[in-house]
């Protein structure tokens, strides 16, 4: 069945929640980003900062695999990415993914972070596609720190952030692939977490590994 080529995937209204659409784009699939139908203050002063963004962050990482394209600024209030046909992580259960794709999906986030950016918001399943590879998608909250910049010294710890949601993931899909240091690290992300505000927080037993 060919998927429906203007398709709403997710419309939660609010403030600062964009229209996420599955579009065409010169002939092929694309994801709307798009802010256009939101209030006069998120549509002319918030999403045009918010979409530019955005937008000069995933075109800094083009080029790492596992991270999709820009593609254009829309109406200056919407985003245009490549659109991935894969499921969230969390629609596989434990066990169903390979060994691979963990090696792959920490790859990326290696890459990222070496090209000076932080998602912060990688706890989030729907954040991370499986595709024919795993994908991080929506850098919304996503932190570019450049060389010699003074803010160089936090860096590490924003990629710890991101490195609390692999080891989640990793101790949810990969337990076996977990170690001691793992563990260790996983007990320091849970304080870290506690005091985290860009996105949710609950314990679940199937994360506890220790």
């Amino acid at each position: 069945m060919t998927p429906p080529k203007n398709e709403v995937l997710r419309d939660k209204g609010g403030f600062l929640s964009p229209t996420i659409r599955r579009i065409e784009h010169e002939g092929r699939p694309a994801i709307l980003k798009d802010f256009r139908t939101r209030n006069v203050v998120t549509r002319r002063i918030l999403a045009p900062a918010l979409v530019r963004r955005e937008f000069a962050i995933l075109r800094h990482l083009e080029g790492i695999a596992g991270i999709p394209r820009a593609i254009a600024i829309v109406g200056g209030a919407a985003l245009v990415t490549e659109f991935i046909n894969g499921r969230h992580i969390g629609k596989y259960k434990p066990g169903e993914l390979s060994d691979e794709v963990f090696r792959q999906l920490a790859a990326t986030v290696a890459a990222m972070h070496a090209r000076g950016v932080a998602h912060l918001d990688l706890r989030q399943k729907k954040n991370i596609l499986v595709a024919d590879r795993p994908y991080l998608i929506d850098f919304a909250n996503a932190v570019r720190v450049r060389a010699g910049s003074p803010l160089r010294a936090v860096f590490a710890r924003l990629r710890q952030v991101d490195e609390s949601g692999l080891l989640k993931f990793k101790a949810r899909h990969w337990p076996h692939l977990l170690t001691d240091a793992d563990r260790d690290r996983l007990r320091r992300h849970r304080s870290l977490r506690s005091l985290w505000i860009f996105s949710p927080h609950t314990d679940r037993a199937r994360d506890k590994v220790w």
